[in-house]
């Protein structure tokens, strides 16, 4: 299905699942893990450099173990209730799963605040700078699927 024709906020139900599966999902859980092994290399091989921010493997690794348990229990307990508009389940964990969006959200900030907002330091090598470009496309990526989610599809179920 080809999304760009139709703004997300105005596709049906299950396009718009459709596009959070298999467009944001699938993309974020094939990057976080490139994204950490990048981060643990430049950590490694830039140690010395003050402008390396401290600890950025460890909060990458904590962004994807977040995301990719959140992932796991969203499609399990809420997505897969939403299809074809069924109403959802009175024990839909629909607050819960906004929780997890409020923590993966922080865990972007601290990644922002760590980065300098993904700006690499003059000293970067094509590594870093492409880490933080993929690391600040992810964060994009991210805020706009949890707003489809939170602002979009969410509030479609909740009565």
């Amino acid at each position: 299905m080809n999304y760009q024709q139709t703004p997300a906020e105005k596709l049906d139900t299950d396009a718009l699942l459709d596009l959070i599966l298999r467009g944001y999902d699938a993309a974020h859980l094939e990057q976080l893990p490139k994204l950490h092994r990048l981060a643990r290399k430049i950590e490694a091989v830039h140690r010395a450099n003050p402008d390396v921010p401290k600890g950025i493997t460890l909060a990458v690794k904590k962004l994807e173990h977040s995301l990719t348990d959140h992932i796991e229990r969203e499609n399990a307990y809420v997505l897969k209730r939403m299809e074809h508009d069924q109403p959802p389940m009175p024990d839909t964990p629909i607050a819960q799963m906004n929780e997890e969006h409020s923590v993966i959200q922080r865990q972007l900030k601290k990644l922002r605040q760590m980065t300098r907002n993904y700006r690499a330091p003059g000293s970067a090598c094509r590594s870093w700078q492409r880490f933080y470009l993929e690391l600040n496309a992810l964060d994009s990526s991210l805020s706009k699927q949890i707003y489809l989610e939170r602002d979009v599809l969410f509030p479609r179920f909740q009565f």
